[in-house]
């Protein structure tokens, strides 16, 4: 849960703009965005290999697998967000 859900959850509090954004703002605020789903990641894929690796079983390492499957699918959604909301704070895109 803190790989996933709580280090995420404090980049992007941490790096939010709590007055008007300016171009720094947005720029900081998606790469904070990046950052998690980063870090979200690999912290589900790590726990994968390290379920395979220590020979659980198979049922085990098929619910890390789904896991695995739901976190990186939801971050890669994240991921496009934080591009398009990159691009549409700096004007580039409408």
């Amino acid at each position: 849960m803190l790989g996933v859900v709580v280090v995420p959850l404090a980049l992007v509090v941490t790096f939010n703009s709590y007055s008007a954004p300016g171009p720094d703002a947005y720029v900081r605020m998606a790469f904070a965005q990046v950052a998690g789903s980063t870090i979200a990641i690999v912290t589900v894929l790590a726990l994968l290999l390290h379920r395979i690796l220590s020979r659980s079983p198979v049922g085990t390492i098929a619910w890390f697998a789904f896991i695995a499957i739901v976190v990186i699918s939801f971050q890669a959604f994240r991921l496009a967000d934080a591009a398009s909301f990159l691009l549409t704070g700096l004007g580039i895109e409408t």
